[in-house]
């Protein structure tokens, strides 16, 4: 691997040459600012690292797009008025806003927070009110349904396992999966009731427990970040594995069958043939039929997508609109997602293209009161900000958290205490605060945390095990 391809993934979100990406493009985490009584909250400094670097706005973009705008934004029919790079900012912005509540809202909600803001997400804690590292309360310990969010296992450790719908894990390395694009390093410690172990622990387990019929989505994504392209090994049923065997699993997988319309399907097979492509070596074998699956579903989704720049309210399975908020932002908050990982640069000014980015940043502001599932928002939330990424010259500079030890950490997940499980947070209700229409320096919350539609998200019955 030579050192651009190291440098490009240990800056987080894999960019790929051939696809006419620049090696300087942004891959970090949106920086939404976070406000509480008026005043900016800082970005927590760890031993001197992690500074946050403010995003540069696009050349004629407002440096605040909000109060630019202010008079016009609850007047719908007037947005157009608003250039795209303004309006990108302003969804990125308000929507980043929306703050999750520690203990209220559920590990898989937060999982999904970090998938788009990385390590900028904060969380409310419920009894202080204090903003904490979302990451950090992930990692550092922290219970939900008296049940601790990652668990020691005899190959390493895992995402707690599903119990009920929207809680822990949905899917086999679903944590791992969305959170590495945080670029989470190695030897990042991870809290669990008996042992502290290592996001390496995590790898190696999803590894070891991988087979055959057991949903391999999120491995892949996984895997694909944190090991070679032609990475092999064997399982813990001594079985031989390797990353072409798990890309061929998902290029066999039917679209339509797979979760969110096969969204989350077509963005591992994009993330991992990144992968592949930035080691400079051409593609042969599978890695061409996942590059050809890709590019045909690209096309799909371009055929389907409606005259408002929405995408297709079914997903693959063929045309349709919805004049519903959450219909809409789930599916073309995910259609736009993996778009944005797969399409090459030189297509990403195509009309249809940016028809869907103003789409879904349109939606986003139009809606940035109103009631959302943590899902979809944050999916969508994470299309808009790789846009950026790709486009803005400095928009985010790459970082890595502090290496610190889990002692050392001053963020350290503010959950239940090891030693006492039985403390641990109560939660059959999952039902946050309203949102409500604020002043433009106060904190929302995400709203009603209504669960997605039975099947937008189906979960692997081979997790419960």
């Amino acid at each position: 691997m030579n050192l651009r391809s190291i440098a490009k993934r240990l800056a987080g979100v894999s960019t790929l040459v051939a696809l006419g990406i620049s090696p300087g493009w942004c891959e970090a985490q949106v920086r939404g600012p976070l406000r509480q009584n008026g005043v900016a909250q800082p970005v927590p400094q760890q031993g001197g690292q992690n500074r946050g670097v403010a995003g540069t706005v696009a050349p004629g973009a407002s440096q605040d797009p909000l109060s630019r705008y202010a008079g016009i934004l609850d007047q719908p029919d007037q947005l157009s008025r608003i250039p795209q790079q303004d309006l990108l900012a302003l969804a990125i912005r308000e929507t980043s806003r929306r703050t999750l509540v520690a203990d209220r809202h559920t590990p898989w909600q937060v999982v999904h927070g970090v998938l788009a803001l990385r390590w900028d997400l904060r969380l409310r804690e419920q009894q202080s009110g204090k903003l904490i590292s979302g990451i950090e309360w992930i990692m550092g310990g922290a219970y939900y349904d008296n049940q601790p969010l990652w668990q020691e296992t005899p190959y390493g450790g895992q995402g707690h396992p599903f119990t009920r719908p929207y809680a822990f894990e949905g899917h086999p390395t679903q944590f791992l999966g969305y959170m590495c694009l945080a670029n989470i390093p190695l030897d990042y410690e991870v809290a669990t009731p008996t042992k502290v172990i290592t996001v390496r622990d995590i790898v190696q387990d999803a590894k070891m427990q991988v087979r055959t019929g057991r949903e391999i989505t999120w491995t892949l994504w996984a895997l694909a970040h944190y090991e070679s392209p032609d990475s092999q090994w064997t399982n813990a049923a001594g079985e031989a594995w390797s990353i072409e065997r798990l890309l061929k699993m998902q290029v066999d997988e039917p679209v339509t069958s797979g979760a969110c319309g096969g969204c989350h399907g077509l963005f591992a097979l994009a993330y991992a043939r990144n992968m592949k492509l930035d080691t400079g070596e051409p593609l042969r074998g599978v890695w061409v039929e996942a590059d050809q699956k890709v590019k045909r579903y690209i096309e799909e989704a371009r055929s389907l997508q409606n005259a408002d720049g929405s995408f297709s309210s079914n997903h693959f399975l063929g045309p349709g609109e919805t004049r519903e908020f959450g219909k809409r932002i789930s599916t073309s908050g995910h259609q736009l997602e993996w778009l944005m990982m797969s399409l090459p640069q030189d297509r990403l000014n195509e009309d249809w293209v940016q028809k869907g980015i103003t789409s879904v940043a349109r939606d986003l502001v139009v809606n940035r009161n109103t009631e959302a599932d943590c899902g979809p928002l944050f999916h969508a939330l994470h299309a808009l900000v790789l846009y950026r990424q790709r486009t803005v010259p400095g928009y985010e500079q790459p970082k890595i958290n502090s290496a610190l030890r889990l002692a050392e950490r001053q963020h350290r997940g503010k959950g239940v205490p090891l030693a006492d499980p039985s403390r641990g947070t109560q939660t059959g209700n999952r039902t946050g605060a309203q949102v409500r229409r604020t002043a433009a320096d106060e904190l929302r919350d995400v709203g009603d945390v209504t669960l997605p539609e039975p099947g937008s998200e189906p979960v692997s019955e081979s997790i419960a095990e």
